[in-house]
């Protein structure tokens, strides 16, 4: 399966393509995640778990990136820069969805 998060280095060459559709196999583990989040949050509540997964995204997001950077002291701010940008479109797409689902609406694509 290809890393739905591309490699800050190669962030130009992932703008200029068009998206490739995310495997099946993302969708799996990212549904494990929320179920997981949603059993937690009937005894530790939204905004505890939404801190919680938070905090444990950032741990192995850094865990990732010095398991495959080499050249740390150089690419940091760059690698927190896109994943910060990415967590915002993400973010902001998931928001847009929910909405709309729970409005009966659509998304504006």
């Amino acid at each position: 399966m290809n890393d739905p998060v591309p490699n800050p280095a190669q962030q130009n060459t992932a703008q200029q393509n068009p998206p490739v559709p995310l495997d099946p196999a993302f969708f799996t583990c990212t549904n494990t995640y929320l179920d997981i989040a949603n059993t937690q949050a009937k005894t530790q509540g939204l905004k505890r778990v939404s801190a919680a997964l938070m905090y444990a995204t950032t741990r192995y997001n850094a865990h990732a990136y010095l398991g495959y950077e080499t050249n740390v002291d150089s690419t940091r701010a760059e690698f927190l820069d896109y994943m910060t940008q990415l967590y915002r479109n993400m973010l902001e797409q998931n928001l847009d969805n929910l909405v709309a689902e729970r409005s009966g609406n659509t998304p504006a694509q």
